[in-house]
């Protein structure tokens, strides 16, 4: 698996970019996309690791340890896009991990759209060890722009090592993780929990996915001054998240202790 990754990460290089890692022009900081968001980060996502922890069972009786999680991928989809169309012509998305891995079909905002299809890359490895050689490989690479990664079970070096990376190659590296793994500690740029909204909180009449997202910690950002959460909605039309203008306040879950520290909410 080692040998055949690497030979297709060089045979971009070779096509697109050369080898030379200086002719990456990946913007320091990633727009989101969404105003509201940026405004509370500081003008957006800076290049490095970030973390965002998926949703958890929707069965209190699903034990963790069995496993039972989905990861975000509506949301990184939607990032991705925003990398690469912001970074240099040619540059790939690397997808890590089968837990990480989208429906073709939500790569398509119609049906004549495969720019992102055609850009990504899915690798399977074996092993955490594995996915975080591949991650690392994939940040060093010019010829890619984002990274999406599975990190369930990363601890504390590997995701300091991941950030150095990405942040010493101009890199944004995506990281998803069972939302029971908050608790880890992580050198992260920024980590951020998906929950879903019930359906009988939309009274719009939508059939459209409806989630909230929080700003769980982001190295710069003083709680109680910016809001910290979100409400979005995917277009199924579009293949496109949205930022919701309705108040993101009762998702039907308890409050986290970040949400507490913040007193101010989106309208």
């Amino acid at each position: 698996m080692k040998s055949t990754l690497v030979e297709k990460i060089r045979a971009i290089e070779r096509k697109h970019v050369g080898h030379d890692d200086s002719q990456r022009k990946t913007p320091a900081i990633l727009s989101s996309g969404w105003a509201e968001v940026d405004t509370a980060l500081g003008g957006g996502l800076p290049c490095g690791l970030h973390e965002w922890f998926g949703l958890a069972p929707a069965s209190a009786n699903v034990s963790p340890d069995r496993k039972f999680w989905r990861p975000p991928l509506c949301a990184l989809i939607h990032l991705v896009r925003r990398g690469l169309e912001t970074a240099e012509p040619g540059r790939r998305v690397i997808w890590i991990g089968r837990k990480c891995f989208p429906y073709p079909s939500t790569l398509h905002r119609n049906a004549g759209d495969r720019f992102l299809l055609q850009r990504s890359l899915f690798v399977a490895p074996r092993n955490s060890a594995d996915r975080l050689w591949a991650i690392d490989l994939a940040l060093r690479s010019p010829a890619v722009g984002v990274v999406i990664a599975d990190g369930s079970g990363f601890d504390m070096a590997a995701t300091r090592r991941i950030q150095l990376v990405a942040s010493n190659h101009a890199a944004q590296a995506f990281l998803v993780r069972p939302p029971w793994e908050q608790c880890e500690l992580s050198a992260a740029q920024s980590r951020w929990m998906v929950r879903n909204v019930a359906a009988n909180a939309d009274s719009t009449g939508s059939t459209n996915p409806v989630w909230t997202i929080e700003l769980l910690r982001c190295k710069g950002v003083h709680w109680g001054i910016t809001e910290n959460i979100w409400r979005v909605e995917w277009d199924r039309a579009e293949c496109a998240l949205h930022l919701s203008t309705k108040v993101a306040d009762s998702v039907g879950a308890a409050p986290s202790a970040t949400s507490k520290r913040s007193s101010r909410r989106l309208a």
